[in-house]
């Protein structure tokens, strides 16, 4: 038998559901009081939602205020969060003036431009921000942060971006990609031809009452979603890129940019994700059902899919054996997998076939330091793991 939401994930849903419609769910006070309290808070820290909900636990919370010590750590994450995020919204403005100051063309990805889409912005929490520049400009754009005390940190974890970082810590990733690049070297041309569409069509809107340049709706969507699934390959995403998606679509101005958008994923293949997306967050967190994107209705694969969403948290770090997904619960695939890796880590030599060997074997080592490093779980349990979640992933019809 198939593993159930329980009564706090649900409730949890339920709670989001309330925080980013304002309209109240059929069940939620119900199942509020059969529901752990805290628990319900616990998970929602580790989701990084927690201060979404300021308002319907401090507020409204079973028609009374939650305990004291309940209440005054969420009034605690919402207003360290509240924070947060006006430092991020004017470094944003700040940094963006500076690069387009030098020519240098720039969109805000995420960040405080998803912000401005809930009912409550200040309280979307973000951790640093991300700049998308064109790759010829990379360079030119990495060497004037680095002249306002932004440089360049030695080590880097990804090859889609470049990350800088201030003296206290605050991360700017200067994207030169949508995503991380994908097993399927189609999604990975079509990403790449994209890309000048980003900018052509970018549009400069009030994010928290300032102006800045953000993708045109259909571009932030599929931005959006290629983020997730990214994640989604790798260890995994939390529930607050879900909300991103519900208060992306639940506007009724985006309704228009959904037939465009559906073109744009096709074209990437990535449709079926978004369908399987969309599927959840109808059921669970409150998308309009009235959102033309499929009419996909499984009620399972939607419960399953949710359910890997929890175990993963905010970005799979809560698991120690989710690292990756494998397209198939096979040998080869794991192959595959390991190959893929391999010439992720190393763009460059990796393009010399002769090196090869040598490269698989410095993957393998590095793989099994980390391993023992950050206190994963065995191999096998991690490979096990990756298979268990390969059969969602067919399931929800990605192809690579």
């Amino acid at each position: 038998m198939s593993a159930k939401l329980n009564k706090e994930q649900r409730l949890l849903c339920l709670l989001l559901s309330r925080a980013l419609t304002g309209s109240e769910p059929q069940g939620l006070w119900e199942l509020s009081r059969e529901a752990d309290t805290e628990k319900l808070i616990y998970m929602a820290g580790q989701h990084k939602v927690l201060p979404l909900l300021y308002g319907v636990l401090c507020e409204e919370w079973r028609g009374e205020p939650l305990g004291e010590a309940d209440g005054k750590y969420v009034e605690h994450s919402a207003r360290v969060t509240v924070k947060q995020s006006y430092r991020l919204l004017f470094l944003t403005r700040y940094l963006v003036n500076l690069l387009e100051g030098a020519d240098i063309p720039v969109l805000v990805l995420k960040g405080c431009g998803v912000a401005e889409l809930y009912p409550v912005p200040e309280t979307r929490k973000s951790g640093d921000i991300d700049l998308l520049v064109p790759e010829d400009r990379l360079e030119a754009a990495a060497k004037v942060l680095a002249g306002e005390h932004f440089p360049v940190k030695e080590s880097q974890h990804a090859n889609h971006h470049l990350t800088c970082s201030s003296k206290d810590g605050i991360d700017v990733e200067l994207h030169t990609m949508l995503a991380e690049p994908f097993r399927n070297n189609e999604t990975n041309l079509r990403m790449k031809e994209l890309l000048p569409s980003f900018f052509e069509k970018r549009e400069y809107k009030e994010c928290m009452g300032v102006r800045l340049p953000v993708a045109g709706e259909p571009y932030q969507a599929m931005q959006l979603l290629l983020h997730m699934l990214q994640h989604f390959l790798r260890a995994g995403f939390g529930l607050k890129l879900l909300c991103d998606w519900v208060v992306f679509w639940n506007r009724e101005t985006v309704q228009k940019a959904v037939p465009e958008f559906l073109e744009l994923a096709e074209s990437c293949h990535v449709r079926t994700f978004a369908e399987a997306v969309t599927m959840v967050c109808k059921e669970f967190l409150g998308l309009r059902k009235d959102l033309t994107m499929g009419d996909r209705h499984d009620g399972k694969l939607a419960e399953e899919f949710l359910l890997d969403v929890f175990a993963a948290e905010e970005f799979g770090k809560a698991d120690k054996n989710r690292m990756v997904i494998v397209s198939k619960n096979s040998f080869w695939a794991y192959v595959k997998e390991f190959h893929y890796q391999m010439k992720m880590n190393h763009p460059g030599t990796s393009r010399h076939v002769v090196l090869w060997p040598v490269l698989w074997a410095v993957t393998l080592a590095v793989f099994l330091r980390n391993n023992k490093k950050l206190n994963r779980g065995k191999v096998r349990d991690i490979l096990r793991n990756a298979g268990n979640r390969s059969r969602l992933l067919r399931q929800m019809g990605w192809k690579e």
